[in-house]
């Protein structure tokens, strides 16, 4: 098992053992599953976490003594499971809970651990949290996705589940994959974030959105997960799931040295990479190339690195984007000491009972100062031949790609005007129903559909190849793709943009535009720099 790394809180302490009865022996719920042998009687010494009092004392705790017996019975059938076949088993053990906010649990808890996700979705309001990895799925290169597909499809095949499932709280069901892949794959020794992350977290929350003027905590799943080896004690495996949850879900931050806050007037510097001149000569040397038949589009994207007097406050720049960007997807992404955060208005695709949906967003004007500006800009993208055929493009893709496993795809016509805070867009839903013999998930789709014409243009060969040789940037997770996966190939993967990679006092803020033939160079760079206020809004250094 991955374990993930912990500083534990002072005021936890933990019951010296914990007994499972020998009557225990089918400790899942879930009835998906039904175990191969039963649960041995075991003995579970629990020791306190680190640093925390070794005396006895009253303590809360996040699993009670009945909930313990229960995830030790289940780590102990996939220990026999993974000794049985010789593989890795992956052990899942839920229980219901009851969340008050998920932005302030992992506001809480994303400190003490080396890996952490956060993930509020537009489109059903559901929330995920995330911490620590009991796996993770590797994938490098072009075949990433497929390499990504072919793990997790491999590790959840003889899953062990317990507890007690509750599926009405999230989308979804079970272990969930997470993380996202980057937009190309690059050099790994140049880019803080790998091709691609997804992982299975040690412990993750699923929740809807609370009711529409609901007060207090929602309905939430705690799951625990871990990967267990032939050779791996699932007593001290089931010791440090405890420890995370009581760590995650009870500790309480000190006032000022745990979440700090950032200090007013702070000094920053900003560099174009880039620089603007130079991008808008880019620009020409594309709308060039497409006149003279490369390709029909390709999106170009610059960056905007920003160094700061003092480090970023990650929670405080979610909270922002937020407050400030309702109705789009918020994302944040931990790893390696750095954060991928974003709030997106694009999915790639999402998989809910056997219905796939995907999300043309294509063709961009700013918001008017008036409301008579914004309905110009409004009719200008409503009317322009040129911004119509870029959105054409996006939404044939989508169909094709979905049509390959689905009946009866259906587009929205004609397109809406999708607002938001610095611009608006061209926006078509696409959805088919999945065919009665189609295997398909949602891995298979991020992996066709990942770059859309959107995000890299069209045709996507020819486009991608010339922005490997002409861009210059390492783009990492901007215009990729992040979101979640579970066993039954359901799932939502958003499109990575108004996002940007933060690491301490540095911050990498990325934006792009689609270029077709009579693009201007200073109206694009204009549109890139509207596509820059929503994260620069949210870092507070505007």
């Amino acid at each position: 098992m991955a374990t993930p790394s912990l500083t534990a809180p002072q005021s936890l302490a933990a019951p010296d053992s914990l007994t499972a009865p020998r009557s225990l022996t089918d400790p899942a719920a879930d009835p998906a599953i039904t175990p191969a042998v039963a649960a041995p009687v075991a003995t579970l010494p629990l020791t306190p976490p680190l640093g925390a009092p070794v005396e006895p004392a009253p303590y809360d705790r996040a699993l009670d003594h009945r909930e313990l017996e229960s995830l030790l019975a289940t780590l102990r059938l996939a220990s026999d499971r993974a000794r049985h076949t010789g593989r890795l088993t992956l052990a899942s053990w839920a229980k219901p809970l009851s969340l008050g906010s998920a932005v302030d649990t992992w506001q809480r808890a994303r400190l003490l651990t080396s890996r952490s996700l956060l993930w509020q979705s537009a489109w059903d309001g559901g929330s995920v949290v995330a911490f620590g990895s009991a796996h993770d799925l590797d994938g490098h290169g072009a075949d990433r996705v497929a390499a990504v597909r072919a793990g997790w499809t491999e590790l959840v095949r003889d899953a062990v589940r317990g507890g007690a499932a509750d599926r009405s709280t999230a989308s979804g069901e079970g272990p969930l994959a997470i993380g996202g892949f980057a937009f190309a794959a690059a050099d790994p020794r140049g880019s803080r974030l790998p091709d691609a992350l997804m992982w299975v977290p040690a412990l993750q929350i699923r929740s809807l959105a609370p009711a529409r003027g609901a007060d207090g905590p929602t309905r939430a799943e705690l799951r625990l997960n871990a990967a267990l080896s032939p050779e791996d004690d699932p007593e001290q495996t089931a010791k440090e799931l405890a420890a995370l949850a009581d760590t995650c879900l009870l500790w309480e931050p000190g006032p000022a040295r745990d979440l700090p806050t950032a200090p007013a007037g702070r000094a920053h510097t900003a560099v174009e990479l880039p620089a603007a001149e130079d991008w808008k000569e880019l620009v020409r040397r594309a709308t060039g190339r497409i006149r003279a038949g490369g390709f029909e589009k390709v999106v170009l994207a610059r960056e905007l690195r920003v160094t700061a007097s003092t480090p970023f406050d990650v929670p405080d720049a979610v909270r922002r984007l937020r407050a400030a960007n309702p109705g789009t997807t918020v994302f944040a992404v931990d790893h390696d000491g750095c954060t991928f955060l974003g709030a997106t208005p694009e999915y790639l695709v999402r998989v809910d009972d056997r219905t796939v949906h995907a999300l043309g967003l294509a063709g961009t004007t700013p918001r008017g100062a008036t409301p008579e500006q914004d309905e110009a800009h409004e009719r200008e993208l409503v009317d322009s031949p040129k911004i119509q055929h870029e959105h054409d493009v996006v939404v044939q893709m989508l169909r094709d790609a979905l049509g390959d496993s689905c009946a009866d795809v259906d587009a929205e016509t004609p397109p809406r005007v999708v607002k938001l805070a610095n611009v608006q867009h061209l926006s078509t839903k696409v959805h088919g129903r999945l065919a009665e013999d189609s295997p398909a998930g949602i891995l298979d789709f991020v992996e066709r559909l990942h770059p859309t014409p959107a995000l890299g243009g069209h045709p996507r060969e020819a486009a991608l190849t010339w922005l490997a040789d002409n861009e210059g940037l390492d783009r990492s997770w901007y215009a990729g793709a992040v979101g979640w996966a579970d066993r039954t190939g359901q799932g939502q993967f958003a499109v990575a943009i108004r996002s940007a990679l933060l690491d301490g006092a540095t911050a990498s803020l990325y934006a792009g535009c689609g270029l077709v033939a009579d693009s201007d160079p200073e109206a694009e760079y204009a549109e890139t720099c509207a596509k820059l206020r929503p994260m620069l809004h949210a870092l507070d250094i505007e």
